[in-house]
């Protein structure tokens, strides 16, 4: 009875699970150090590798000291600037992303100057960029921005945080709602993804498609931990024993002492 009784106290605390994270696509960057990105393979969820996105540019190279943040295992390896033409690009195609809620994350630390193009992360469907994540020198001095299909923020899209602040970046793509939100993080210890906290930007009535991410940048640049996820919530937990709200914790607290008299009584008889 007492077993029992135990059982039943603590199956009344429901659990708390983890949020659910289905992973599209991702790459850590873990290659070997100072080759071409390009021709690489890592990481799961893409339809092929790593290409040149403009024969106009430089490709950029991998370097084996991987960026990180706390709340953030990384896997070793980076993207960086590679000298030779002014810009540096590599992109990587996966499967048409247009429907639901989407993240895409990634840790970047870019220099102190912006526009001409760059840097960004780029969105691109059937060869046209529907949106990108970086700056085209805009907002008035070099910040993160949510930029739209001309590369370009409107109010509200423009972050404080500075190009060169190592930071998480995190997106959130709705395109039931129309609407991409972005985070700059130091941390990413604690980030609840299903009820995240104000966003750094926003850029309503934007929402793009994609089917390819593309990089560019000039020097320097330093990009890791690319990721594009799904979060939903976990599983119901199981229901309360009925009772153990209210009044029913009385109740469970006099059933315990009952126990504890019961128990006392049947040493005594065993005596």
């Amino acid at each position: 009875m007492y077993t029992w009784l135990l059982s039943l106290s603590f199956s009344a605390v429901p659990s708390l699970a983890a949020p659910v994270i289905t992973t599209v696509a991702e790459d850590s960057f873990s290659y070997a150090n100072n080759i071409s990105l390009v021709g690489q393979n890592g990481g799961t969820g893409w339809t092929g590798a790593w290409v040149s996105d403009s024969i106009s540019f430089t490709d950029f190279f991998t370097n084996s000291v991987g960026l990180s943040v706390p709340g953030l295992a990384g896997a070793g390896g980076k993207v960086v600037y590679r000298a030779g033409s002014q810009l540096n690009d590599a992109a990587r195609d996966l499967p048409l992303q247009n429907s639901g809620v989407l993240f895409v994350q990634f840790v970047s630390q870019f220099g102190t100057q912006s526009g001409g193009g760059t840097p960004n992360l780029r969105f691109i469907n059937a060869g046209v960029t529907t949106g990108a994540v970086g700056n085209n020198g805009a907002c008035g001095s070099p910040v993160y921005a949510i930029l739209d299909n001309t590369l370009q923020p409107v109010a509200g899209a423009c972050s404080t945080v500075a190009l060169n602040t190592l930071s998480a970046v995190v997106l959130r793509i709705d395109y039931t709602a129309n609407l991409t939100q972005m985070w700059l993080l130091s941390s990413l210890s604690g980030f609840d993804y299903l009820n995240p906290p104000a966003p750094s930007a926003s850029y309503a009535g934007l929402s793009p498609a994609f089917q390819r991410i593309a990089f560019y940048s000039r020097s320097p640049a330093s990009i890791d931990e690319l990721k594009v996820f799904r979060v939903t919530a976990p599983p119901s937990a199981p229901s309360p024993v009925p009772g153990l709200s209210g009044e029913g914790v009385g109740v469970l607290a006099a059933l315990l002492a009952l126990a504890a008299v019961w128990r006392g009584a049947s040493r005594f008889r065993r005596r």
